[in-house]
């Protein structure tokens, strides 16, 4: 009876170790997952700039405490970082494509404002790189995502922020087009 009792033992622990590793490898799986989303702040999106291709950067979407020289702001100024490596040939980042999400719409980006903190729109040789701030005067709801549409290309988009992914995503302004669910919010939307 005692050696029942312990081979029992014996095979239950073994079954709950195997359930808490099979556990711990899914939930790993689902945070990896979401660090790898594609359009997260800080992913890299490339897109074909006439005989090249740039790279792009955003992070850090927040009210800023600088100023727009030059430039009445209606609302709230709000910045975001961006980075445009030309990954080959040469390539002339187009400021003007920028533009960040809210709920109830979206604010272009302030090109025309001369700031010593701004992103250059100057032609890059292959491999160079530029970083700097974009700016939007935010006059409704905070934004929650950057885009850049280029043309007849797919738009890129920076979003999927702690702060955002606290939020239901039913009515993700920046998912809602989207024609397949994004698989780093699939779930939550």
């Amino acid at each position: 009876m005692k050696k029942e009792h312990g081979v029992r033992k014996f095979y239950l622990t073994a079954v709950l170790a195997a359930m808490a590793a099979m556990l711990g490898v899914s939930f790993a799986g689902v945070a990896s997952a979401a660090e790898d989303c594609a359009h997260r702040f800080g992913s890299h999106q490339q897109v074909e700039d006439g005989g090249g291709v740039q790279d792009w950067v955003v992070t850090d979407l927040k009210k800023s405490d600088d100023v727009a020289p030059g430039f009445p702001v209606a609302g709230h100024l709000w910045e975001a970082t961006a980075t445009v490596t030309a990954v080959s040939g040469t390539s002339t980042p187009v400021i003007p494509y920028f533009s960040a999400t809210a709920g109830g719409g979206s604010y272009p980006v302030l090109w025309q404002v001369a700031s010593p903190h701004g992103i250059s729109p100057a032609t890059l040789a292959q491999g160079q790189t530029s970083t700097g701030k974009i700016y939007f005067d935010v006059t409704r709801g905070d934004p929650m995502a950057v885009t850049y549409t280029a043309g007849g290309a797919t738009p890129l988009m920076w979003c999927c922020d702690d702060a955002m992914m606290a939020m239901p995503m039913d009515k993700c302004a920046c998912c809602a087009d989207m024609k397949e669910p994004c698989p780093c919010c699939a779930g939550k939307m």
